[in-house]
């Protein structure tokens, strides 16, 4: 039944969607059936909060999208979009939930996450305290993908947006949100964004993964997760050289709240994530 609801969504988008007049300028719009493919080759890591987690070392970044006139693909999230105005926008979407990353490196989310597709040697498997807990010794983390609704405000320099996700593949049955303030100028023939998030996650998707339940080994210590608040900044910048060829660099600072530092699993307060490296356009 829930897939069915989905499917009607999507047609009823579409069709409104259809109405609607043609995006032809400003920083929302994006040409339509037109393949954009990139590659950046360079180092950067993903720290991993998790006991017996190693870093992701990101090497290969792949960049892909293409939007036609009623759907489109943007690195992993498949989605409608409909203007409801010159600056506003609503969509929606469709994505894997990304918490499983912290636990499978081999994970397909991981993919286009930030958008790399070479990941970090093998867990370790140093001494952990008797009230900590490795991935090893827990049961796998399920795949979820979720279905979102999400709206953005643009102008010249400056993007507001807000989405609200719900799991749709009775995997942990929750719901995640965020909301995020970016701002884009040009400085010294480079392009930079400051981006600031907030990211609210329901105490299901807390729960399910990093809550520790009576399906677990029994002597492991038990906890019950709960809503969970991760402000997030980043800032990005990129210097084109040719006209396919950038340099380019990210740093990222996500900070993890109590819901998720008292789970036995997690021996950090927060992720960081950086990369430098060169961008290569194909089309």
């Amino acid at each position: 039944m829930r897939y069915l609801l989905l499917l009607f969504m999507l047609h009823s988008w579409q069709s409104s969607a259809s109405n609607t007049e043609p995006c032809t300028e400003g920083p929302q719009c994006v040409a339509q059936q037109q393949l954009h493919l990139s590659m950046a080759l360079g180092y950067g890591q993903r720290s991993n909060p998790l006991h017996g987690g190693k870093e992701l070392s990101l090497v290969v970044l792949p960049e892909i999208y293409y939007y036609s006139e009623h759907w489109f693909f943007d690195n992993g999230i498949l989605g409608s979009s409909m203007a409801l105005s010159d600056n506003v926008q609503l969509s929606v979407l469709g994505q894997l939930n990304q918490e499983k990353g912290y636990f499978k490196k081999w994970f397909s989310g991981n993919v286009l996450q930030f958008n790399t597709a070479t990941v970090g040697p093998a867990l370790e498997t140093a001494f952990v305290s008797r009230a900590d807990i490795t991935l090893q010794q827990v049961n796998k983390r399920p795949t979820a993908f979720d279905l979102g609704v999400q709206l953005d405000w643009f102008s010249d320099t400056w993007q507001a947006q807000a989405a609200l996700w719900q799991d749709i593949s009775n995997s942990y049955n929750g719901q995640h949100a965020s909301i995020s303030l970016n701002r884009g100028w040009q400085k010294f023939s480079s392009s930079w964004q400051l981006s600031l998030r907030l990211y609210w996650k329901s105490a299901k998707l807390i729960d399910t993964y990093y809550g520790i339940d009576d399906n677990e080994a029994l002597f492991l210590p038990r906890y019950n997760g709960k809503p969970s608040w991760q402000p997030e900044l980043r800032l990005n910048w990129q210097k084109p050289l040719s006209e396919r060829v950038s340099l380019l660099a990210f740093v990222r600072y996500l900070h993890l709240d109590d819901a998720m530092t008292q789970s036995p699993l997690v021996r950090s307060d927060k992720v960081t994530t950086w990369f430098l490296g060169v961008s290569y356009r194909f089309y």
